[in-house]
């Protein structure tokens, strides 16, 4: 039993010399990775820090970059807008008279052919505008020439529903002559134009100058495709100009019409013309 008890307490002093020292190597080690993950960290650390600047650099060179595209774009627009002879405000507002037309004419192809014809002279003017528009410098914008093509697309389809010419019917009162009648607000507005009315009614009229109450006539709005209307103040070379911008080709007209055309000096307002294809 003695022997026994003296190889127990020398198995505890062996277990209390060695054991400690093996924990306090292993504290020796856990710390060692400490630092070394420590050191490994402050290295990341650093490099991070290194690509921040690295960032920052560039993200400074890039905004230096912008700054300069900006002023370059800046520079580029105020040449543009001196070429086509106006500024930023000049092409927006040309922009905006362009998106205008557009809706109108939005709104004309939507109506019938009857109401269509009565707002005939506003469709002209809105071709008469167009055509300036066209020749204005800020028509070269990209933006501006899509709103153009689309306009002249909406105007075709416009014109191809608008009846070229239209029969309205008039009831003679007392106190009317064909003078009074062409010069009515309602119907020409334009007392030259009498002899249209005795042309367009010459199975009833007789006389020019003799028409009785309660008669119905036959008031023609509008001309046929490839006619042009003479109105007071035209002559051959005035109506070539506005039918092929050219003048100069008026004896083309007088030849398709010579048989109401006596004189080429001489035509009269209400005068009906067929125009040859240009």
């Amino acid at each position: 039993m003695t022997g026994l008890k003296l190889f127990g307490f020398f198995c505890c002093a062996v277990t209390l010399l060695v054991f400690p020292q093996k924990g306090i190597a292993q504290m020796e080690m856990t710390y060692d990775e400490y630092r070394m993950k420590l050191t490994e960290q402050e290295q990341r650390l650093a490099e991070l820090k290194k690509s921040l600047l690295e960032c920052q650099t560039a993200s400074n060179d890039l905004s230096n970059q912008m700054s300069s595209l900006d002023t370059q774009i800046s520079e580029i627009k105020q040449q543009v807008y001196s070429l086509v002879e106006s500024d930023e405000a000049g092409v927006n507002e040309y922009m905006q008279e362009l998106g205008r037309i557009e809706g109108r004419l939005m709104g004309l192809r939507s109506l019938a052919e009857d109401a269509l014809f009565e707002v005939r002279d506003e469709i002209d003017q809105i071709e008469a505008r167009v055509s300036e528009l066209k020749a204005d410098k800020r028509a070269c914008f990209p933006a501006a020439q899509a709103k153009l093509a689309s306009i002249d697309q909406l105007l075709e389809q416009v014109k191809a529903r608008m009846p070229r010419k239209r029969i309205r019917q008039y009831s003679v009162v007392r106190g009317d002559n064909l003078w009074r009648i062409a010069k009515k607000d309602d119907i020409y507005g334009d007392p030259y134009l009498w002899p249209r009315i005795y042309v367009e009614n010459r199975d009833k009229i007789k006389h020019p100058d003799i028409i009785y109450p309660k008669w119905v006539l036959n008031i023609p709005f509008g001309v046929d495709i490839n006619q042009h209307l003479v109105m007071s103040g035209e002559n051959l070379s005035s109506i070539a100009g506005k039918v092929y911008n050219d003048v100069t080709k008026w004896n083309r007209i007088y030849q398709a019409n010579k048989t109401q055309i006596f004189d080429p000096s001489m035509i009269f307002p209400a005068q009906v013309f067929d125009i040859p294809a240009n």
